[in-house]
């Protein structure tokens, strides 16, 4: 009875939810490496958001709820209700002779060499960051900028907490650039920083020496200087939908110049504070728009008439990195160009 009870709690999800396969979907499927989690939920899913639904983690197994390369995943039904259930999870025998061999890390949720400069090279600082955060007030020697080798006085510089006497403290030194304002308010969200280089606390005090150890740009009078404790980011979240309604603009499109496909990031104009999470699938609709009817335009001085345009699904993108009002969200998947001012949604 017990047993058939835990059963029960295992498959209720699958009553909840309905989930829509591809016709094309794979009966049985090894984990490749390159996998990501959007990319298999992909293979199986119309709408790869849904894969919570789809997923039946195997307790037998080491890690259930993360893959592996090498994993063997087998699509199965539960009074016609589809789930996966994972056989192995990243192991791959050789020969009958040789013992299974374990893989290095989970697949990622989303390529980790497309996200990667956005986890440790841009950030956006809100106000009381920005306000917080110690700063460079002055070189140590006559300098103008300051380079590797060189050292700087840092205000409101203070040890961590855990630290030892003997430990060197490693800290990152960001410059705010231009601020990230709401279309809608014009109120400011946050301010975009860009990664300068790295030091380390050579004397403590107020202000503290800090010695510049690498730097792609010369360190300037008020870049900011924070711990370096990155990567500090959970890269363990799934595809899903975002826990509430929701309503944002995308406010900027990286790399800067270009028009967002599949690959690029997009920042919105939503956090924290609307709830949003990693792992989120946004959906990224054209804004409806006015245009003059065309058939009423021959006469300039009769164009009166307007149509309005629909809006139009432009694709999706999955949030990977969510700050107090703004957040980071990777383009998976576009059908047309996205462009900032392009609206994004639940998916």
């Amino acid at each position: 009875m017990r047993y058939m009870l835990i059963v029960v709690c295992l498959l209720l999800p699958f009553y909840t939810e309905a989930i829509t396969l591809r016709a094309d979907y794979p009966k049985r499927y090894v984990v490749q490496p390159g996998d990501t989690l959007w990319s298999i939920a992909n293979r199986y899913l119309h709408q790869p958001w849904e894969w919570k639904a789809l997923w039946h983690a195997n307790p037998q197994i080491k890690h259930p709820d993360r893959l592996y390369a090498g994993a063997v995943l087998e699509l199965r039904f539960f009074k016609k209700n589809p789930y996966i259930r994972v056989l192995s999870n990243g192991t791959i025998k050789l020969s009958p002779y040789v013992r299974p061999y374990l893989l290095g890390d989970p697949i990622p949720p989303i390529p980790l060499t497309e996200i990667k400069p956005f986890l440790n090279e841009s950030l956006i600082m809100d106000d009381n960051r920005l306000a917080r955060a110690p700063y460079v007030v002055a070189y140590v020697g006559e300098h103008m900028l300051g380079g590797q080798g060189d050292e700087v006085y840092v205000r409101r510089l203070h040890r961590a907490p855990e630290a030892c006497d003997d430990t060197t403290v490693a800290y990152a030194i960001y410059r705010p650039n231009c601020p990230y304002k709401d279309p809608k308010t014009k109120k400011i969200l946050g301010y975009k920083a860009s990664l300068i280089g790295y030091g380390q606390l050579s004397k403590g005090g107020e202000p503290a020496t800090v010695l510049l150890t690498e730097i792609t740009k010369g360190v300037r009078i008020g870049d900011r200087v924070l711990l370096n404790d990155f990567p500090s980011f959970n890269l363990n979240f799934e595809p899903k939908t975002p826990l509430y309604p929701l309503r944002g603009v995308i406010i900027d499109v990286l790399p800067e110049f270009t028009q967002g496909a599949v690959g690029l990031v997009a920042v919105i104009n939503r956090g924290q504070d609307a709830g949003l999470e990693s792992g989120d699938v946004l959906g990224i609709y054209s804004p409806a728009h006015l245009i003059r009817d065309p058939k009423d335009c021959f006469n300039p001085l009769k164009c009166s008439k307007s149509v309005l345009l629909p809006r139009e699904r432009l694709g999706e993108a999955m949030v990977f990195r969510v700050f107090t009002q703004t957040s980071f969200a990777l383009v998976v998947r576009s059908i047309r160009a996205i462009h900032l001012g392009d609206i994004v949604t639940n998916p």
